[in-house]
């Protein structure tokens, strides 16, 4: 077995020719695109490295040199399992051929082996005493004997000549394993995504949503979806296939679109930025939408807090309580009747004890019908951290999600892998530090910008609405 290289512009061009010069039973070890740059264009190109036995080449060079042109120039076109069927029917045709000849040489000596004298003996058989009395007898029967088997020589010679052949190319595969021993496993390299199923002409897409935070298996989702619904004759058509990438994401991003939920809770972790999550909220109802709003903070582990809490309230002239104790509800609720939203802050907690979980069930609100709970993350917070801090608040429960310092962080993928794998909806962004001017209701539309960075690739002039 020999191994060869094989560079062309497109995966098609490079499988023809290997097809054309290794022909249909070569193999293919490794397939990579080289960015380098090929011909003057420096366009990029693809490198094919396949394995091929000199016998099979041998063979389909045989049987190219036993057709006409135009037979020839078809043949070459075809596929290579035709190719392959082709070329073994031609070879034994041939070796059916030469046994035939074979038979014909062997019946032309028939007729010279009866014109062989046989000398006859003064007795009879039976009458011989001596055994070399039918020497002469015995000797001329041997040449006859001798003389007929032509067919049977001529089928040996061909079964050695095909041992031999297996012999040869068992010896080139040992080589070819020994050559292999001391290379890395990853030697035979695939493009990425072909475990997840994703196609050659897919990688690129595939490649670009890993790049912008998705995870790999939920961007193999998303590119494996575009295969089967896109037709292969668009599969040049790049625009198209962006664009059906980004309406995926935005069918299947969930948003809170209405929320008109009476108490608004805040838990999360220390730092996720929960209060000036509930302040920039609280000026969107009060600025935006008009709302009456009041502001009740349950924070008796952080120092200070309330009293910064106690500030914005004062310049958003809002009422504001601070909660002690689950009994303080009894007295504060009877005169929330003409308040159209309270906005309740809760202590920064990592939920890893039953204290910190009894600490939220003993200073929640006594209602269940008007209530809202959002959870409060940071953009700039893994993946895996993100899930395990989800799984953990899963046992008090929560109704969506708010995502904070989008300014702060480059990928965006984390916010859509976190919809994705939680399965809860999105609520809001906090964009800045400003107040209200950085706080987003979360729309699908954002998130695919986020992802995309269309509107950030359509501001540069060098690149087009597209984002790859």
């Amino acid at each position: 077995m020999q191994v060869k290289k094989f560079e062309a512009r497109t995966m098609k061009e490079a499988l023809d020719m290997v097809k054309t010069q290794l022909g249909p039973d070569a193999i293919i070890l490794s397939a990579k695109e080289i960015t380098k740059g090929f011909g003057l264009g420096g366009e990029k190109s693809i490198e094919i490295t396949a394995a091929y036995s000199d016998a099979n080449v041998q063979k389909k060079k045989f049987a190219e040199s036993k057709m006409p042109d135009a037979t020839r120039e078809k043949f070459l076109k075809s596929s290579a399992k035709s190719q392959k069927e082709i070329t073994q029917k031609m070879i034994e045709n041939h070796v059916a051929r030469m046994n035939q000849q074979v038979g014909l040489r062997a019946k032309k000596l028939q007729p010279e082996a009866s014109k062989v004298n046989y000398q006859r003996t003064e007795k009879r058989y039976i009458d011989i005493d001596n055994d070399n009395q039918a020497t002469n007898y015995s000797t001329t029967q041997v040449q006859l004997n001798a003389t007929t088997p032509v067919t049977q020589y001529a089928q040996k010679k061909w079964n050695d000549m095909e041992v031999n052949q297996l012999k040869s190319e068992i010896e080139g595969l040992k080589s070819l394993v020994q050559q292999f021993k001391p290379v890395p496993q990853n030697f035979v390299h695939s493009h990425p995504g072909a475990e997840a199923g994703v196609h050659y002409e897919y990688t690129n897409y595939y490649k670009k949503l890993v790049q912008r935070g998705l995870l790999p298996e939920i961007a193999a989702d998303i590119v494996t979806q575009a295969q089967k619904q896109i037709d292969l004759k668009h599969i040049e058509n790049k625009n198209l296939i962006e664009n059906w990438i980004g309406k995926y994401i935005l069918d299947t991003t969930p948003v809170v679109t209405n929320s008109t939920e009476q108490f608004h809770l805040f838990i999360g972790a220390s730092g996720t930025g929960k209060t000036s999550s509930l302040i920039k909220l609280a000026s969107d109802l009060i600025l935006n939408q008009r709302k009456r709003v009041a502001i009740i903070s349950a924070d008796n582990l952080k120092v200070g807090a309330s009293e910064q809490m106690k500030i914005f309230c004062q310049i958003l002239n809002v009422p504001f309580l601070l909660l002690r104790s689950q009994q303080d509800w009894s007295h504060i609720i009877p005169h929330l009747d003409q308040i159209d939203h309270i906005l309740v802050d809760f202590s920064g907690l990592n939920m890893r004890t039953q204290e910190e979980f009894n600490y939220l069930k003993r200073m929640s609100p006594p209602v269940y019908n008007s209530l809202r709970t959002h959870l409060v993350m940071s953009c700039l917070t893994k993946d895996g951290d993100l899930f395990d801090m989800a799984q953990r608040f899963e046992k008090f429960g929560f109704d969506d999600v708010i995502f904070n310092d989008l300014d702060k962080s480059a990928i965006h993928g984390n916010i859509y892998n976190f919809v994705r794998k939680v399965n809860t909806k999105l609520f809001a962004f906090g964009i800045g530090p400003q107040v209200p001017e950085d706080f987003e209701r979360a729309t699908p539309e954002r998130v695919v910008d986020l992802i995309l960075e269309i509107s950030k690739n359509s501001g540069r002039e060098t690149t087009t609405n597209s984002y790859i």
